[in-house]
């Protein structure tokens, strides 16, 4: 028999590899894979090769290049101290204890002296920004900055990247994560640091975490772009977090109105938080707008057929529950036996409920599915879904047909619709064996249907062409 949950699972995968909507599948393979930024290359001149006449200045830099931080930091705060609106000797301060933090190996150990630099740093800039003329040295400042920003995120990059790097560190994501917020620390200002710090986090299994620290890459973003909505979107639902979910995905339509991906995060977060009848009310309005847009059908037939998949497994349990139920009664009498049969009829009466919403929401899935299809007819992957659509409902059928009791009339019925819908399979699956030929999913799944089907000729062709074993 079609193992109904392998074709749920094929359809999921299908759909994130051929037309990239999202189940909860796609949120791990779609934000596994999300790019890491490629290094930077620092953007500050070396310090140390800078022409100056400041005496203090000249006396850091030589105490920095032999080492010697201690007698470096005393040299800054002695100016300080001599004179609070110093901006350069807060300036330097800042390198002093920036340089310092690089000489530890560790990267956790590097970042009380990043604070303390910042804060250096900062003090420095407000007081240039307040002179009457601004200083030469704001420039130099902000590329020192960048300069130390870099130098931490590309070594967090580099551990992810190179492969050598990534099985030498101990911990890779950890190791990267603690570059990653020395940067965020020397330099919070970047969006980059934090979108590469939530997609670690990700890998990490972090999964609240990878969501705080991309909210705040948002906000530094203006405006985001449409990875970045789908990215936080995807964090969002695999969370089951729907009303965040919901107001980016409306805020994200609001940027980018032609962009069907949010229409699908939009119609996927109201299903899954119990909103099935308003996810179906707005593709509606979209298709009303847009007739002939097969995307819109698309999203329309896949997130309905999400309610089939829920209801389906539903059912195989309440079946299972009933089997054991009947396995029980046959030694029952009495009370007891009243009460075991009760509660197989109540068993049957949701069972009956959940198969009659399957077969209303497989029929307008199938209905958008095969208008999809008649609007493009020569998508291997519209056809390939509504050949899945319809052997999953030949499989529920089956089951249905396998758990009638003493009514040989009904089982040979659902026997010949489970066989007329597997037909329909065979029809569509073939579409898209004929699209694209050298697609081993195609013929591995025309393999089952043809075994099914008693059509044993074609059913070894489409072994060999699946590249099955004899």
């Amino acid at each position: 028999m079609i193992d109904h949950y392998l074709y749920c699972g094929i359809l999921y995968i299908w759909l994130l590899y051929r037309d990239q909507f999202n189940q909860n599948e796609r949120y791990y393979i779609k934000m596994k894979s999300y790019k890491l930024f490629l290094p930077i290359i620092a953007l500050a001149a070396m310090l140390l090769a800078c022409e100056t006449t400041d005496p203090l200045v000249d006396d850091v830099t030589l105490s920095i290049f032999t080492g010697d931080f201690d007698t470096a930091l005393q040299l800054t705060e002695d100016a300080i101290t001599e004179n609070p609106d110093n901006y350069i000797a807060h300036y330097y301060k800042g390198v002093v204890l920036a340089a310092l933090a690089e000489t530890f190996e560790n990267p956790t150990e590097r970042k009380p002296y990043y604070e303390r630099s910042k804060a250096s740093m900062d003090t420095a800039k407000e007081l240039m920004q307040n002179q009457e003329e601004t200083p030469s040295e704001l420039q130099e400042l902000n590329d020192t900055v960048v300069g130390y920003w870099a130098d931490e995120y590309n070594t967090g990059v580099n551990i992810q990247t190179d492969d050598s790097l990534f099985n030498a560190t101990p911990d890779p994501y950890r190791t990267s994560m603690a570059h990653f917020e020395n940067a965020a620390t020397i330099n919070p200002d970047s969006a980059m640091t934090y979108q590469v710090m939530a997609s670690t986090y990700f890998q990490m299994d972090e999964i609240e975490n990878a969501i705080e620290v991309y909210e705040t890459a948002m906000s530094l973003l203006d405006p985001p772009q449409i990875d970045d909505y789908e990215f936080l979107i995807s964090l969002y639902l695999f969370e089951n977090q729907y009303e965040p979910a919901i107001r980016y995905s409306e805020e994200a339509l609001e940027l980018y109105p032609d962009e069907t991906s949010f229409v699908q995060f939009l119609a996927d977060a109201y299903i899954q938080s119990g909103e099935r009848d308003r996810a179906v009310e707005l593709i509606e309005d979209l298709i009303a707008q847009e007739p002939n847009n097969p995307q819109y059908r698309r999203v329309l037939g896949t997130q309905i057929y999400q309610s089939v998949d829920r209801n389906t497994t539903e059912v195989t349990e309440l079946y299972r529950e009933m089997f054991d139920l009947g396995i029980e009664l046959r030694g029952q009498s009495g009370a007891e036996r009243a009460e075991t049969e009760e509660e197989i009829a109540e068993l049957q009466q949701e069972i009956d409920r959940l198969e009659a919403e399957i077969d209303e929401f497989t029929a307008i899935s199938i209905e958008q599915m095969e208008k999809v299809v008649e609007l493009e007819p020569e998508s291997e992957s519209a056809n390939f879904i509504l050949a899945i659509i319809y052997q999953n409902k030949a499989a529920n059928l089956f089951e249905r047909r396998n758990n009638v009791v003493d009514d040989s009339e009904l089982v040979a019925e659902l026997d010949q619709r489970a066989r007329e819908n597997l037909q329909q399979a065979r029809i569509y699956y073939e579409a898209a064996a004929e699209i694209n030929p050298d697609n081993t999913d195609n013929w591995q799944s025309l393999f089952q249907v043809y075994t099914q089907l008693g059509m044993e000729e074609e059913a070894l062709e489409a072994m060999e062409k699946a590249g099955f074993e004899d």
